[in-house]
């Protein structure tokens, strides 16, 4: 469960799969799967916590002079106004869609793995590259106007299984444009380049592939070589009103299963798009940056740290793009009824209210630490009920050290590749929420 926010992990984008069998993105920014154990008492790996869920008994215990929070800030920011510009506004609204975009895992509930980037808003056309390949992104939408959107990559964690897929959702500026776009793509995705500086160079003739139960989708299929690897990618374009929803797609199995999860995810994503209402563009400058009040609330990551996605507060559902297992985290969210999550250096989770909040800190507590090689560190000092584990991200090999910890009705949680700079920044996100 490595904090892929990290940079020096990160890596360029070569083609919208990157290096190797996965899709490796240049700046990140995810929400892993860990958690905090405040009022609650455990044996496996992490620190023990002996109150009881409920109990007002931790916050009683924090002792203020122990707590070493680094250079972190301490104070919540002044409350955030609207963007004030087009081109914030147009984050804002990218970020607004999360939401309304299928996640991979619900397509197929292996496809929980995650690279640097899960998710990220698409801001302009040099972004295309992250949807897709740009032989079919740029040419296909060149001269169109795009307006903004949102895409979520998953893959299957076994080392030997290439199965991917990766959802976006592009919205242009009306329906007439999203045609042309969409028609511009498929044109364009069935006739690939040829020529050594392209990439991928695709070794076998295009082939058009219907996709079970929506006739609405185009789909291509195209082979080419990724190292030694023979790889077969389903790319489907489907046009619906001002949207264009693309899908790119593997599996082990071949083509035919590469359809079905392109169809699964369709299914669910046609419904959330339609129920979804965009922002007039002339309007962008006007949305708020912190509807919810939790960013202002939230430690707030240092200029080279920042993401298209931090600095923001997401519904349930478009926070488990960010999470380590989204397949294992959404019902706990649920069930502890979180309504927002808000994603900056640290990661701050709204829940019902503080029992809830000590609910779901159990929960996640002991998730991450059934984690093969997870091993319990010590606690945040001054936070007697926090909870710090050193485990390695889902599929990954890099360990990085969690912290965890519930305060009121939040969850915080830290991940860093230090156990220190972990343990500061929950005191520091600590006294941000203590006053």
């Amino acid at each position: 469960m490595e904090d892929l926010r990290d940079p020096l992990i990160a890596g360029a984008a070569i083609g919208p799969w990157g290096t190797g069998r996965r899709w490796w993105c240049a700046a990140a920014s995810v929400t892993l799967i860990a958690t905090s154990l405040a009022g609650c008492s455990v044996t496996t790996a992490g620190q023990q916590s002996t109150a009881p869920a409920g109990s007002t008994s931790a916050a009683a215990a924090v002792n203020p002079a122990q707590l070493n929070t680094g250079g972190y800030p301490t104070a919540a920011l002044p409350p955030m106004a609207s963007a004030n510009s087009e081109q914030i506004g147009r984050l804002v609204e990218g970020r607004r869609m999360a939401a309304a975009v299928a996640g991979p895992w619900q397509a197929d509930a292996t496809l929980i793995a995650a690279g640097p980037e899960p998710a990220t808003v698409v801001q302009n056309d040099k972004d295309m590259g992250r949807v897709s390949w740009p032989q079919i992104t740029a040419l296909g939408t060149h001269g169109l106007p795009f307006v903004v959107g949102f895409v979520s990559d998953r893959h299957t964690p076994a080392p030997n299984d290439q199965t991917s897929l990766r959802n976006a959702v592009l919205r242009f500026a009306d329906p007439n444009a999203a045609t042309a776009a969409a028609q511009g793509m498929v044109t364009a995705s069935l006739h690939m380049p040829r020529i050594p500086s392209a990439t991928p160079i695709v070794t076998e003739p295009e082939r058009a592939v219907p996709i079970p139960g929506h006739p609405e989708a185009a789909a291509t299929e195209l082979t080419y070589l990724d190292g030694a690897a023979r790889v077969q990618e389903l790319v489907a374009i489907t046009s619906r009103g001002p949207f264009v929803l693309l899908q790119s797609a593997r599996a082990v199995e071949g083509p035919d299963r590469a359809a079905q999860l392109v169809s699964g995810t369709l299914d669910r994503q046609l419904p959330l798009i339609d129920a979804f209402t965009p922002t007039d563009p002339g309007q962008f400058a006007a949305l708020p940056l912190d509807p919810t009040g939790l960013v202002a609330r939230t430690l707030p990551s240092p200029p080279d740290r920042a993401t298209s996605t931090t600095g923001a507060a997401y519904p349930r559902d478009g926070a488990l793009h960010f999470e380590d297992n989204p397949v294992q985290a959404g019902p706990l969210l649920a069930d502890a009824g979180v309504d927002y999550v808000s994603i900056n250096l640290d990661t701050l989770y709204q829940a019902r209210d503080a029992a809830a909040a000590q609910q779901l800190t159990k929960a996640y507590g002991d998730l991450v630490a059934a984690t093969p090689s997870a091993q319990a560190t010590a606690p945040v000092a001054g936070l007697p009920n926090s909870r710090c584990i050193r485990a390695s991200q889902l599929g990954g090999v890099i360990s990085r050290y969690w912290c965890v910890a519930a305060v009121d009705r939040f969850m915080i949680k830290t991940v860093a590749r230090q156990l220190d700079q972990a343990q500061q920044q929950l005191a520091a996100q600590y006294r941000i929420l203590a006053g």
